[in-house]
């Protein structure tokens, strides 16, 4: 190998089930799989000699890093998901000296295309000096957060309002850029004054910990505004997980999300698919995951990776069909219903039915002196 690529990610018990796909998607989709090396941060427990057997077989440059989150200040007092979704910002530190850059992912995404290919080509030549690498969305960072310039005045940040911005879940870490610029203590500074001002996230951020915890995206938007690398947006093909809302009658955004992934092809070209939102692939009822996650859980579970990570056996998406039926009969038959009785209550002559499904009133008569109540 010219040299090693370096790939992590962070998760705890909750995104256990999708460890072993995204694993195996990775090296699958290389030309170079041995140039590859997969870092897998968790906070729970040191992995069993199970997973080191299963390590071992599947031949791959696998480590399991167990964090102390005692020792990193944005760290402490989280759960282990939030914990897990900021430990990016401690890559410097916690990945090899030699490791001049690190792809990092979340774990509801499939890798389609070679990270090894990619990563070579990243922070050279006029992207020397970028220190972040990310696929650039259409709509400006002001206009999807809806911060107000004035808040953000504050930190010295609201420039970046302007900014491009993009999504988190896919970015590359120049690490000698992080490490030469302290941008880690620029971070720590920034996340818990973002905390106080009531800006550590944003509607529509889909965060591990719940929309009270702090967002590792909003901390990189506002730091990097539109300074960052370029990448092709085949590699961060997002929103598969958007989902069927509680006050939707029918699921409109996730059928819409299906007509445009057909129309333009973008998920059947995509270099990584990223379920972005809260339907995630594992879930049971994603509308993509038969076709596209599925296959993959079941090679990964093949070739051995369902036994580095347990948390693979969970769902896969195989009662997609039936938990959208029961739910569309549900509402057809529900439907009827509610209009024979609306119809029944304005019909001529249903006095009887109305009497016996409102309750009457007591009427009160006054005699004299005496009040008397007749029901």
């Amino acid at each position: 190998c010219g040299h090693i690529s370096h790939v992590a990610f962070g998760a705890d018990s909750h995104q256990a089930p999708g460890l072993a796909p995204l694993v195996w998607s990775i090296f699958s989709s290389s030309r170079s799989p041995h140039c590859i090396h997969v870092h897998a941060f968790c906070c729970e427990a040191e992995p069993s000699p199970q997973s080191r057997e299963a390590i071992r077989r599947v031949g791959m440059e696998i480590t399991i890093h167990v964090v102390d989150l005692e020792r990193f200040p944005l760290l402490h007092n989280l759960s282990n998901s939030s914990a897990m979704n900021l430990v990016r910002f401690y890559l410097p530190e916690l990945l090899p000296e030699a490791a001049s850059s690190v792809l990092w992912l979340d774990t509801d995404i499939i890798v389609r295309s070679d990270v090894h290919d990619l990563l070579s080509k990243l922070f050279v030549g006029a992207n020397r000096s970028k220190s972040l690498a990310a696929v650039a969305r259409k709509k400006e960072l002001r206009t999807i957060t809806r911060y107000r310039p004035s808040k953000l005045g504050v930190l010295n940040v609201s420039t970046v309002l302007r900014g491009d911005a993009f999504n988190a879940g896919l970015i590359a870490f120049n690490l000698q850029q992080w490490r030469a610029q302290n941008l880690t203590q620029r971070v720590e500074a920034l996340v818990p004054a973002l905390q106080e001002i009531g800006l550590a996230s944003y509607a529509g951020i889909s965060l591990p910990g719940g929309m009270r915890a702090p967002s590792s995206q909003v901390p990189l938007q506002l730091l990097f505004g539109h300074d960052f690398q370029r990448l092709d947006s085949c590699w961060n093909v997002g929103g598969l997980g958007t989902s069927w809302g509680n006050g939707e009658l029918l699921p409109l955004r996730v059928w819409a999300k299906q007509i445009a992934a057909w129309w333009t092809g973008k998920v059947a070209r995509g270099c990584a698919l990223h379920w972005s939102g809260g339907d995630k692939p594992w879930s049971g009822h994603n509308p993509f995951a038969p076709q596209y996650y599925k296959p993959v859980r079941k090679a990964a579970v093949r070739a051995g990776y369902g036994e580095i990570f347990p948390g693979t056996l969970a769902h896969d998406g195989s009662d997609y069909y039936l938990s959208w039926l029961l739910r569309i009969v549900a509402i057809f038959v529900a439907a009827p219903s509610a209009l024979f009785l609306v119809v029944a209550l304005r019909r001529p002559g249903s006095g009887a039915l109305r009497a016996e499904l409102v309750p009457q009133s007591p009427s009160v008569h006054y005699r004299g002196d005496v009040d008397t109540v007749s029901v």
